[in-house]
């Protein structure tokens, strides 16, 4: 069982990386919003949608998979968000009893550069 200092570091290196484009609401249990931006962003002619996923744990983490929703879709399809989170939740079940976060936002970043 990670314990929480593990844990804080662990939303230490998803800050780290993901920066201005993840919001934490809570260290621990870690609560983070991260904005993903398609890599056609800047060219307005090229845009796609730009959804904001949320990140939640229990007190049980990583025992047990963080929650996880999109609370803004923006044009992203039911067809397309359903996909990216039956991708996002295979990868925690994959990962249960691990860290995971910077795992699932990797998912999450990648699923966005293949739109």
């Amino acid at each position: 069982m990670a314990d929480e200092e593990e844990i804080l570091l662990e939303v230490e290196a998803v800050q780290a990386v993901y920066g201005d484009d993840c919001a934490v609401l809570d260290s621990f249990p870690p609560h983070l919003h991260l904005h993903m931006k398609p890599r056609t962003a800047d060219i307005s002619s090229q845009q796609v949608p730009n959804p904001l996923n949320r990140l939640f744990t229990a007190v049980k983490y990583p025992e047990e998979p963080p929650g996880i929703s999109i609370i803004e879709s923006k044009g992203l399809d039911e067809r397309r968000q359903n996909e990216l989170l039956t991708s996002i939740k295979d990868k925690a079940q994959e990962l249960t009893s691990c860290l995971m976060l910077v795992a699932l936002c990797e998912v999450i970043s990648i699923a966005y550069m293949l739109m």
